[in-house]
């Protein structure tokens, strides 16, 4: 039996991970959150209640929780923060706490005990987001762009400085304690149980209403669904040739946000017009990643077109509630 730990498993990527990973009987899951942010709702606790799952009530943030996880584990999959956009304005010491507290306290704990094949960390895009704004840094961005943050009493950065101090955490845990690490940086995953925090659900809740809105309609994202996102973790945390590494994980379309409210208009069968709003402060104008890599260590390609994940995401927004 194969055993993995994934934080942030009531949340969307480790819920989404963690129920892959629950697929294979021969794979021992153990579920951690402290529900920050994820959802203890109706597809969790059908995850929870499979016979290899395991779910642990641990607060990643507390030394004395930590101590308390199952040290006999094979892979960590440390997906925990407090991510959204909107929470990165309206919650950002809370973001902080839950996206470097955690790292710290699991990396010295699972490199102490000195028996995991991988840590795998979740980083992000947003690590990107100054240079290539400052500095007229290349898009699509490959893995070695320096990272940077702009405006240290801008609340935007609580989300991307705590994930730069993740990755700087999880490198030196692995230096000194001799543990194999990946740093995973994803860029605009997306799908169905996602939350409202995001782009994506945001728009299709505010359908619902009648009212059609984008901010930042002239920037430019790329998107990974989930199915593809979870696809290339998986085998990103277990191949011999993401040990060490920094690896990006996205999509390879660069596509304009208005352009993206046309194609979730499109695929729900909307019409109308979209009021467009300017981008926050600090938003990047463009992010895209370079997938050289990420082809290179796992021969990745992609499954899923955007219109299609598109279509699955609307039908799970628009039939709620």
């Amino acid at each position: 039996m194969t055993k993995y730990l994934v934080t942030g498993s009531a949340g969307f990527l480790g819920f989404a991970l963690a129920q892959k990973l629950s697929e294979n009987p021969e794979n021992t899951v153990f579920m951690v959150d402290n529900f920050v942010r994820g959802e203890r709702d109706e597809a969790y606790m059908a995850l929870c209640n499979k016979e290899n799952v395991t779910e642990l009530a641990v607060d990643l943030t507390t030394p004395q929780d930590v101590d308390t996880l199952p040290k006999d584990i094979d892979y960590v999959l440390h997906m925990a923060a407090l991510n959204g956009t909107q929470n990165f304005y309206e919650r950002p010491f809370d973001v902080v706490k839950h996206c470097t507290l955690p790292t710290v306290f699991l990396a010295e704990f699972y490199g102490k005990i000195g028996k995991l094949q991988r840590f795998l960390y979740a980083g992000t895009s947003e690590s990107y987001a100054s240079t290539v704004s400052i500095f007229g840094w290349s898009v699509p961005t490959a893995e070695d762009v320096p990272l940077s943050f702009s405006d240290v009493f801008n609340p935007r950065w609580s989300y991307g400085a705590s994930k730069m101090h993740g990755e700087v955490a999880t490198i030196n845990a692995s230096a000194h304690f001799k543990m194999p690490i990946t740093i995973v940086r994803f860029h605009n995953a997306y799908g169905p149980r996602m939350g409202d925090k995001h782009v994506i659900p945001d728009f299709y809740n505010r359908a619902k209403r009648g009212v059609f809105e984008l901010y930042g309609y002239e920037d430019t994202r790329s998107f990974i669904y989930v199915d593809d996102a979870v696809r290339a973790t998986l085998a990103l945390a277990t191949a011999q040739t993401s040990v060490n590494e920094v690896v990006n994980v996205g999509g390879a379309d660069e596509i304009t946000m208005e352009a993206l409210g046309r194609k979730m208009m499109e695929v729900a069968g909307f019409e109308g017009e979209i009021a467009l709003h300017p981008s926050p402060a600090g938003s990047v104008k463009r992010r895209a990643p370079d997938l050289t890599k990420l082809k290179r260590l796992i021969g990745y390609e992609p499954e899923w077109s955007l219109e299609q994940g598109l279509a699955t995401t609307a039908k799970f927004y628009l039939a709620e509630n």
